[in-house]
């Protein structure tokens, strides 16, 4: 049976989370995140808006003959537009939809996954962990709200940075490659093969133990080591994970979002 759970959680540094998840399942089964630029205004209600209409896009989608592949740059437009718009009636300014937005759907046992900006994928195969981590070489993520406004779009021009994937393994190995900043990063996972699958906001690489990092596929490896897959089975690990984090000196800086797609009685 596939299952899905979302986390939530403000990181040490913040004073307010900006980060935003939301699942379900209709039109099928979905997790959707978002994580708002902290030198922006009000991006914790632009993620919020880029959620509900991301949701909204498979709602729309759902009968197109193209379900459940759907196009990466349409999907991107359509949701960015529209939140433009949402944005303008509440009255907040454009930039409040700096965010980056990763959209999950599970159709026929196939995760797909459209990730806007960085974050982190996870999944499980048997015993072996992977985990995918999509960042940039300046730090500064490819917002969709910089397809709205142009002036935020040439200052990004400006950075020449690169998109930087990512991927370590539980066998120790780990290999990055290099792409162009609007690459279109989207996968497939058959859960039949991936027996649990997570999304992530990039705070899963902010954790730290004084100013040291800890490594990610450590992290990632506790994320996935449910003692039961009933009810919200990822709440009660990752607030469990995170309690013996914090009374062992460690903490995430940035806020923290997961979501996962889970295929085990």
């Amino acid at each position: 049976m596939i299952q899905t759970d979302t986390f939530l959680r403000i990181g040490k540094t913040h004073q307010e989370c900006e980060d935003y998840i939301i699942s379900g399942d209709y039109p099928c089964k979905y997790v959707i995140l978002s994580d708002g630029c902290s030198s922006s205004n009000q991006t914790e209600m632009g993620a919020r808006i880029l959620c509900h209409l991301a949701k909204q896009y498979l709602m729309y989608r759902k009968d197109d003959y193209r379900f459940p592949n759907l196009n990466y740059k349409e999907m991107g437009l359509w949701i960015i537009h529209n939140a433009e718009f949402a944005a303008r009636q509440l009255g907040l300014l454009r930039n409040c939809l700096d965010a980056t937005l990763i959209v999950a759907y599970e159709w026929e046992d196939i995760v797909h996954i459209y990730m806007y900006g960085d974050g982190a994928v996870i999944v499980q195969k048997n015993d072996t962990i992977s985990i995918m981590e999509i960042d940039y070489t300046k730090n500064a993520p490819f917002y969709l709200s910089y397809k709205i406004n142009p002036e935020a779009m040439d200052l990004f021009h400006d950075l020449k940075q690169d998109l930087t994937i990512t991927t370590s393994f539980n066998l120790a190995s780990k290999h990055s490659h290099s792409y162009a900043y609007d690459y279109e990063t989207k996968y497939e996972y058959h859960l039949g093969n991936f027996s649990r699958i997570l999304i992530c906001s990039d705070g899963i690489s902010s954790f730290k133990k004084q100013s040291e990092p800890e490594q990610t596929i450590e992290i990632a490896k506790e994320f996935l080591a449910y003692k039961s897959t009933k009810g919200e089975f990822l709440k009660r690990r990752l607030k469990r994970a995170i309690k013996i984090y914090e009374a062992n000196g460690i903490h995430h800086d940035d806020d923290l979002s997961v979501g996962a797609f889970i295929n085990e009685e």
